[in-house]
């Protein structure tokens, strides 16, 4: 038989076993880094280059491309988002558990009792015929929160692999301007060394001859010294340029991911034409940049990634409900039910939580606002880098035609030299190798200044987030650009217009409220006339308050013939622009239907305006309306409204209700208690109605006694009516 000690053992051993297998000394680590460190050597050594190989710049970018190793990090990890973003999306699914149980017996009793008597047993044991017992379980388990939050952790893991595109997008851009950096480095400098490599071998000589010039007395020591020192100088800028193709090499080579001694040659012919650069106004660079930048991409998917943050915060807020389905099967023969389902709906709410989740949701939503203000300050910035490099640009290019210009005249000089037939002297000599040296000294400088104008325009290009800006790139993007403009002049046309608007409305509203209250002292001060005059004026800018006072006029006929007609329109339009008085009114009016004709649904209308806009008393009306029209389940809800907040009638129109079996199950008990409420507030009927339930038992003992009180109580409150 197996014993769980032993099996604990045995767990605890093989579980000591892997901890203790998994643990690295700092020697294991040591041994590990000499083995990678012979590993990676090894590797680089083998990333080499015909030495015969004349690279373009293409080629070089394609080396760096296949060669980087931050991009293909890069790359390894676009591909793990792109597995997370598919493993949130299976959180999705819900729990599925299936388990099954298998248990084989004797059937053989352990034990039994005897009888005292010989007859035989006092119990017999129960036995079943099932040897073989078989249990399975199937459990379905389904989360409302985990698939809310499975949901949005899928939407973010899908933002988090664009995002990574987009790093991947700007990585290879700023390798571009590296890689075309280096390489008209490498070129400007390797034309430079074939310019001056015989130039330089040459001067060596000259040495020996200004010595034996000075030993002829032909020039002085002095100007021996002077003009060795001349020689001297010009080697020494000539050979720097030896020296930065070298630098010029290794960085290029660290580039490309070969080994940092292979051979460089590239191809230079680029160098011997002046190329053309056509850019577009600096605005609309501008405005491809902005659109085309990689790292605002990355802001404005970081944004919608604390967006998302925001909704599983409000998610956590929300009840936890599981929904849970079992099927069970047993073959136990004994059992009841051999097979039964199960289905369960669980909530769990931690109000506990909630401060934190509030304060985690204001969190995100500044984050979110942070990042809207840091895509505008990216897009500043953006926008200051693409008018540096089209500066940049220009200056490159002024600089070349001034080392060009530059050139062209030291050469010209020199042909001129050079084309004189005959040669005086050793000394003609000197000046002349001085003139070849400057010559082509300024050679070179030409070929760096062009090197440069190449340069910045890929730094152009850089900048404005792109590899290609030709004619029909730039007609894409412009049309793009355009319809985008348009949308957006026309969004801000249009708030522009709604801002006019409220700006004209408040504008009118300040100076309808100066006539209002101007026409309100002249009421006060008995003229009515002038009241009048101003409350119209007020009135056509919009003022509800000015239209009601008219009303008030006309009713009362102050300042005016009595016309209640042309009262009734200016109630209505108070109303309409929002006078609570004057909803009342008008609806009073339609109720009443003396002034105008009677109109039960313009009645309700405006006393539900009235009551939406805090009159609690005009919920009495809304119950009464539709107490006429029948509707007594409704009419109860209306006057509970009213009476909840004090009022007396709508107490007593609650306890009628309740007493005669309308809009509710008759219950004399709720009207008497309805009615006591009035009562004790002052209210006649209420004590009326008491009264009369008392004398004819209705609801309650009769009592002749309690009822003759309620009475004298009901004449003494209508007696103060």
């Amino acid at each position: 038989m197996w014993k769980p000690q032993i099996s604990l053992i045995l767990a605890f051993g093989m579980a000591s076993a892997l901890f203790l297998s998994s643990c690295k000394t700092e020697d294991d680590y040591r041994k590990e880094r000499v083995q990678r460190a012979a590993e990676q050597f090894e590797k680089a050594k083998k990333r080499e280059i015909p030495n015969d190989k004349v690279l373009s710049l293409q080629d070089c970018l394609k080396l760096a491309m296949e060669h980087n190793l931050e991009i293909k990090v890069q790359n390894m990890e676009r591909d793990a988002a792109k597995n997370m973003m598919i493993a949130e999306i299976l959180g999705m699914l819900p729990d599925l558990s299936i388990t099954d149980s298998y248990t084989a017996r004797s059937n053989q009793p352990g034990s039994r009792s005897k009888a005292i008597a010989s007859d035989g047993e006092t119990y017999g044991y129960s036995t079943s015929s099932d040897k073989n017992l078989n249990n399975m379980s199937v459990d379905l388990a389904f989360s409302l929160l985990d698939f809310g939050l499975a949901f949005f952790n899928s939407q973010q893991s899908h933002d988090r692999l664009l995002m990574k595109e987009k790093q991947i997008q700007r990585i290879r851009q700023n390798l571009i301007l590296d890689v075309v950096r280096a390489y008209f480095k490498v070129a400007a400098t390797q034309r430079a060394i074939d310019v001056t490599t015989n130039l330089l071998n040459e001067c060596k000589h000259r040495y020996t001859l200004i010595e034996k010039l000075r030993k002829e007395n032909k020039i002085t020591p002095f100007r021996a010294f002077e003009e060795i020192n001349r020689f001297l100088d010009m080697e020494k800028r000539l050979t720097n340029y030896t020296r930065n193709y070298e630098i010029s090499c290794m960085e290029l080579r660290s580039l490309l991911g070969v080994y940092p001694s292979v051979s460089i040659i590239v191809d230079d012919s680029v160098l011997d034409k002046m190329p053309a650069f056509d850019f577009p106004d600096i605005e609309l660079l501008e405005q491809i940049a902005v659109l085309k930048r990689p790292e605002l991409y990355e802001i404005d998917i970081q944004r919608h990634i604390n967006i998302l943050e925001c909704r599983k915060t409000i998610l956590m807020m929300l009840p936890n409900v599981n929904l849970y389905v079992d099927f069970i099967n047993n073959n136990n023969s004994f059992l009841y039910n051999q097979t039964w389902w199960e289905l369960a709906v669980r909530a769990a709410y931690n109000a506990l939580k909630t401060p934190q989740h509030i304060a985690r949701y204001m969190a995100y939503s500044d984050q979110a606002d942070i990042e809207e203000l840091r895509s505008f300050a990216q897009a500043i910035t953006v926008m200051s880098q693409v008018r540096i490099a089209k500066a940049d640009i220009v200056s490159t290019r002024e600089r070349f035609e001034i080392n060009r210009k530059e050139n062209r005249n030291y050469s010209e000089h020199l042909k001129k030299a050079q084309a004189i037939k005959v040669v005086q002297g050793s000394l003609s000599q000197l000046e002349l190798d001085h003139l070849r040296l400057t010559t082509a000294e300024t050679e070179i400088e030409r070929l760096m200044s062009l090197g440069a104008y190449h340069i910045a325009h890929y730094r152009l290009m850089n900048a404005i987030g792109m590899e290609k800006l030709d004619a029909q790139t730039q007609k894409e993007l412009k049309n793009e650009l355009d319809q985008a403009m348009v949308r957006a002049s026309a969004e801000l046309e249009k708030a522009r217009v709604e801002y006019a608007r409220k700006q004209a409305a408040a504008e009118d509203a300040r100076i309808a409220r100066i006539l209002f209250d101007d026409g309100v002292k002249y009421y006060n001060q008995q003229k009515p006339e002038a009241a009048l005059e101003y409350f119209k004026r007020a009135a056509q800018k919009g003022n509800a308050s000015a239209m009601f006072c008219i009303g008030k006029l006309y009713w009362a006929g102050k300042g005016v013939p009595q016309d209640r007609k042309t009262a009734a329109k200016y109630f209505q339009d108070a109303a309409d622009h929002g006078n609570v008085e004057a909803m009342v009114a008008t609806a009073w009016l339609y109720y009443k239907g003396d002034v105008v004709g009677r109109n039960l649904s313009q009645a309700g209308k405006y006393y539900r305006m009235a009551a939406e806009n805090g009159d609690d008393r005009s919920y009495y009306w809304l119950g009464s309306i539709r107490y006429e029209a029948g509707d007594y389940k409704e009419a109860m809800e209306f006057f509970k409204k009213a009476a909840r907040v004090g009022d007396l009638p709508s107490m007593v129109r609650v306890g009628c209700l309740y007493r005669d079996g309308k809009g509710d199950e008759r219950n004399f008990a709720r009207a008497m208690e309805w009615f006591k409420r009035a009562a004790d507030k002052g209210d006649a009927d209420a004590m009326n109605n008491i009264s009369m339930m008392y004398a004819i038992g209705e609801g309650v003992t009769k009592d002749p006694k309690i009822a003759e009180e309620w009475f004298k109580k009901f004449e003494a409150a209508s007696v103060k009516r």
